[in-house]
């Protein structure tokens, strides 16, 4: 079976042995799902120009032979680009494929043409180093055979002009933790970048958005529309939100505000003045609070009606209905093994010292009171004891190894 790269550039002869050209690209009209028969061939003619030439006109197609079963003028070449058709050399060679089995980046190197069925097709994709230098007709200085072939098959691809992408693709490609799809985002390019993120829902973005490094964020917020950006904003938790706001320019700040509801404006605005490294900085204004006389059974519907709202749910905190201000936490664990009838605040555990943090408290006291009290999430007050976000060991984490 013929690789691409040994194609390319190979002499055409037709039935009289007159060589019409040499072949300067080939091309496919892709389908979803199947391997892609080859269509026609680009042939760059002796006389200048290119002409397009139905494959079903040739008889030999290896890399030691390009011959036609007929004379050249009754092929039926064309000097028109055929429509709806994809060029293996110019769309897809050197392009950009997601490997979602290793949840890596690779670059499309060459491509494996063979028969399937009966027809000449496009069967894989090499994406090895071999195929690099079977590119560059340096093949032979592996001549231990030390470097292997690497097949993607073709079936699972969609190929579309300047970029490769799998079947499926937002399918495929939300099985896949949202930290390995942010690495893969963030080793494509720009354009490609976008149309990746583009093609997942908004819930599925916006936690792989959580997970990209600065740069692309930036990026990305200049390629996507503002409300599609808005709409991925609107599902991400509030401190990775504010994180976001705060490396934007003025300007792509007030657009991307602009298309935002009313009550989250008024939350950036307002966590947006503490600094990075304080409590107000880490927290999330997203955590569940309930009152004290509500029974576990009301307590557990309210976790069932809000839980795909929040990030992260290991505690439901108990506040004061009048004001809002703290009275103590009690963990999912204490709930599920209650009675049914008993009320949340009977279930707070009662210390005389309650270890919540002020928003601005630093990074060194929020690590030394959450190691202290082997704590996961730690409640955030206001000096008027007023509840007004939550820190997770996540959020600290993030902070000390933002390049995880």
């Amino acid at each position: 079976m013929p690789y691409l790269s040994r194609i390319l550039n190979s002499k055409v002869r037709d039935t009289a042995d007159v060589v019409v050209g040499r072949i300067k690209d080939v091309l496919i009209k892709p389908a979803a799902g199947k391997y892609s028969p080859l269509q026609f061939l680009a042939i760059k003619a002796k006389k200048g120009g290119v002409i397009y030439l139905p494959f079903e006109a040739v008889d030999n197609f290896s890399h030691e032979e390009v011959s036609l079963k007929l004379l050249f003028n009754k092929t039926g070449a064309v000097a028109q680009f055929p429509d709806g058709l994809v060029c293996l050399k110019r769309d897809i060679l050197d392009q950009q494929i997601v490997d979602l089995s290793g949840a890596r980046v690779v670059r499309v190197n060459d491509l494996r043409i063979g028969d399937f069925q009966g027809a000449t097709c496009v069967l894989g994709i090499d994406v090895s180093f071999k195929g690099l230098l079977r590119r560059l007709g340096v093949s032979s200085l592996d001549f231990l055979d030390f470097f292997k072939v690497n097949f993607i098959d073709w079936r699972q691809t969609q190929p579309v002009k300047g970029f490769l992408k799998l079947n499926v693709v937002s399918n495929d490609l939300s099985r896949l933790h949202p930290a390995d799809l942010a690495n893969i985002v963030e080793n494509l390019n720009v354009k490609n970048a976008q149309k990746l993120v583009a093609s997942l829902d908004a819930e599925a973005a916006a936690k792989v958005f959580e997970e990209m490094d600065a740069e692309m964020k930036k990026a990305l917020v200049r390629q996507l529309p503002p409300d599609q950006m808005a709409e991925i904003l609107d599902k991400m938790s509030m401190n990775d939100v504010v994180d976001f706001v705060k490396q934007l320019s003025e300007q792509e700040r007030n657009v991307i505000l602009s298309h935002l509801k009313m009550g989250t404006i008024e939350k950036i605005r307002e966590l947006i003045e503490y600094s990075n490294d304080t409590a107000g900085g880490l927290m999330t204004t997203d955590f569940m609070k309930v009152e004290p006389a509500m029974n576990v059974n009301d307590v557990v519907a309210e976790i069932k009606r809000l839980s795909p709202a929040l990030r992260s749910l290991l505690y439901v905190y108990v506040v004061s209905p009048k004001d809002g201000k703290y009275i103590g936490s009690v963990s999912l664990r204490r709930i599920l093994i209650a009675s049914p009838t008993q009320k949340i605040g009977k279930l707070i555990k009662r210390y005389a010292h309650q270890a919540t943090l002020n928003p601005n408290d630093s990074i060194k006291e929020i690590i030394r009171l959450m190691t202290k009290y082997d704590l996961n999430m730690v409640a955030v007050v206001e000096s008027t004891n007023v509840m007004v976000g939550v820190i997770t060991i996540d959020d600290v984490m993030r902070y000390l190894a933002p390049k995880a």
